[in-house]
């Protein structure tokens, strides 16, 4: 897959499956809503949930965007780094993506204070078209 192809791809409305490292070294893999930028994907999740523990702790994560339909996928590996900070705004794209016609609701979900976002500057990506 090519960059533009790899681009108009993650641009879909799909979800992400977010790989992550339990303390028992077994994997917790955890559906997400995603944006890609064209060098890092953003996904964002709670200071409550198991991922955002798991991902303080050993920041080596594992992505992957599967389309059923096409067979395509894309799959991303590297550190993930956890902004907790002045989110929201961070998070518009988000909302843009996958909820286009209630940006105000989903703006209102992301300005959770619990909330933090995710960022994965792939160290590697494999592709299959």
């Amino acid at each position: 897959m090519n960059a533009q192809e790899m681009q108009a791809f993650l641009s879909a409305r799909n979800n992400a499956i977010v790989g992550v490292n339990r303390p028992d070294a077994g994997p917790q893999l955890t559906p997400v809503w995603y944006v890609w930028d064209g060098e890092a994907f953003y996904f964002s999740t709670t200071r409550d949930r198991s991922k955002y523990f798991n991902i303080k702790r050993n920041p080596l994560i594992s992505l992957i965007v599967d389309d059923v339909a096409s067979h395509q996928y894309v799959v991303a590996y590297g550190l993930a780094e956890i902004i907790e900070q002045n989110t929201a705004e961070l998070s518009r794209p988000l909302i843009a993506k996958y909820m286009p016609n209630n940006i105000e609701q989903g703006m209102k979900m992301v300005s959770d204070p619990s909330r933090v976002l995710v960022v994965l500057r792939p160290e590697k990506i494999l592709s299959h078209h």
